[in-house]
């Protein structure tokens, strides 16, 4: 902004800067030629001259000149919006990339949440089938060992029978030798009888009635023994028959009970597997809890900067409220100085010391809106 006088105006010109009109010669008795122009009125009354010593009062009361100073606080607002807009642009395009990011991985966390939950039912459902398979081969192994039992029961009793029929056996093969023994002691007998007709005829009758009563008893002994004797092979055959029986019942058991240990291992195998694949759900599961808690931690730290920038923006727009409150109060003390600067004052004394009485003393009144813009200086022709 210009000063109030300039001493470097060019000679014949009024030093008023807002004037520099061309002044009139000097008198014809000569002197010292005039500095401002002498006929030209300006808004209110005012002449050049006293309003280059209102200028120069304000000048005297401001140092620089007021505009310099709105000029710059202008600045400094612009400055700091635009260092606050920045950030807020950044800021926001943070916080859309954190949120997709947030979005993404959340509905990624969720699908593998959904996957986990579906392979551990999944794996419950093995484990189910597992243990009903366990129980199958259980029962299977239980009804083999009671047929094995079974079996054995009645090989035990069969060999039982065999060796009462054996010895029944052996029994009636005593017998038989014995009525042999008995029937040659009673045909030796007879033979001395015979030889002794005489003397034993009693003695040969009762021998000959002994000898058929062995020979009854022999006739019996061979029927019981050929009796014994097909009981034998029929004990024989029946324990054959048992045998096979236990046999093929041996085979079955070891059949099942090789069936039933396959199943096991298969049933744990599949258990196994199932395990492994809810261990690994598990810890896909607890991996997506760590992305989510980083999501959190970093849309924290987002919203933390969010904070500060706010802080910072409600710093700036502080200042900005506290240059607003100075420029209206400067807009104000220059209006009141207009005013003062319009009214007809007696001396350029007089009007200084009014202008800085209201510099310094004077409370500042607020202007009206329509009020802001002085009106331009009217006037002679420069």
């Amino acid at each position: 902004m210009e000063t109030a006088t300039d001493d470097t105006a060019p000679q014949g010109r009024c030093k008023l800067a807002a004037c520099r009109a061309s002044l009139p010669p000097a008198g014809p008795r000569g002197g010292r030629p005039p500095e401002y122009c002498p006929d030209r009125t300006w808004p209110g009354g005012k002449t050049c001259k006293q309003l280059a010593a209102a200028q120069s009062a304000l000048h005297e009361a401001f140092g620089d000149a007021p505009g310099a100073t709105l000029d710059s606080a202008a600045g400094d607002f612009a400055r700091a919006a635009d260092a606050v807009v920045v950030p807020l642009s950044e800021l926001h395009t943070a916080l859309e990339q954190v949120r997709g990011q947030v979005t993404e991985e959340l509905t990624t966390a969720a699908a593998t949440a959904t996957g986990a939950r579906a392979e551990a039912a999944e794996a419950r459902e093995t484990t189910r089938i597992a243990e009903n398979a366990r129980t199958e081969a259980e029962q299977a192994q239980a009804l083999a060992e009671q047929a094995r039992s079974e079996a054995e029961t009645a090989a035990t009793e069969a060999r039982g029978e065999a060796e009462q029929a054996r010895s029944e056996a052996e029994q009636a093969r005593s017998e038989r030798a014995a009525a042999i023994d008995a029937q040659h002691r009673a045909e030796t007998q007879a033979a001395a009888h015979e030889a002794t007709a005489t003397a034993a005829t009693d003695r040969a009758t009762t021998a000959e009635e002994r000898a058929a009563t062995a020979t009854a008893e022999l006739t019996q002994a061979r029927e019981r023994i050929a009796a014994l004797e097909a009981e034998r092979d029929a004990l024989r055959s029946t324990l054959e028959t048992e045998r096979r029986t236990h046999e093929a019942n041996e085979a079955d058991l070891r059949q099942a009970r090789d069936t039933a240990q396959t199943a096991a291992q298969a049933a744990e195998t599949r258990v196994e597997q199932a395990q492994t694949h809810l261990d690994q759900a598990l810890t896909r599961a607890d991996n997506a809890e760590t992305r989510v808690e980083q999501a959190e931690s970093q849309l924290a730290h987002v919203h933390q900067r969010a904070t500060d920038a706010a802080a910072d923006a409600a710093t700036a727009r502080a200042g900005a409220e506290t240059v607003t409150s100075e420029l209206t109060q400067a807009r104000a003390r220059l209006r009141n100085l207009h005013e003062i600067l319009l009214e007809p004052h007696e001396t350029d004394e007089h009007l200084r010391n009014r202008l800085l009485a209201s510099l310094l003393h004077e409370p500042v009144e607020q202007p009206p809106a329509s009020d802001e813009n002085s009106a331009p200086p009217t006037g002679g022709t420069p």
